[in-house]
């Protein structure tokens, strides 16, 4: 059983005039494993003698949003291919996430590291890899004397 389902319960309990003593050993009678505690139902007659209807959670704050956006990646991926020198804290302060959040959209997200005081690919785009392919016999032969 879900929470809203007891709490449906616990407000029929309510308008019945039952009091939450009477509605916890019922709900004690039928649901044995299931039943919400003395204190959950205590509360909810609580909220409901104060004018409460609804028996959803109310709205809260909550997480915060996620600095892990396409926005964030976006901003990021186009700083660093302007500047391959830059520092993480300048990308953090320019996106205005933490440089944790940073670190793992350069090494996750991006596939970048930094290698020499430079940010780089760790991996080939689609066009390297084609370019490079096509042109491997040239590269060998010319990095290879025979």
């Amino acid at each position: 059983m879900d929470k809203n389902y007891f709490r449906s319960l616990i407000k029929h309990y309510f308008l019945k005039g039952k009091t939450a003593k009477e509605t916890k050993e019922k709900l004690d009678k039928y649901y044995v494993a299931n039943a919400p505690s003395d204190y959950t139902v205590k509360y909810w007659f609580r909220e409901f003698r104060g004018g409460r209807n609804s028996t959803t959670d109310e709205i809260r704050s909550g997480r915060p949003s996620d600095a892990v956006t396409e926005e964030n990646v976006k901003k990021i991926h186009e700083m660093v291919l302007a500047d391959r020198k830059v520092k993480v804290r300048e990308l953090a302060d320019a996106t205005k996430i933490s440089t944790e959040r940073t670190r793992h959209i350069l090494g996750e997200i991006l596939h970048m590291k930094k290698l020499s005081c430079r940010w780089v690919p760790r991996m080939l785009t689609p066009d390297q890899f084609f370019v490079s392919y096509w042109n491997k016999d040239f590269i060998l032969t010319k990095f290879i004397s025979l």
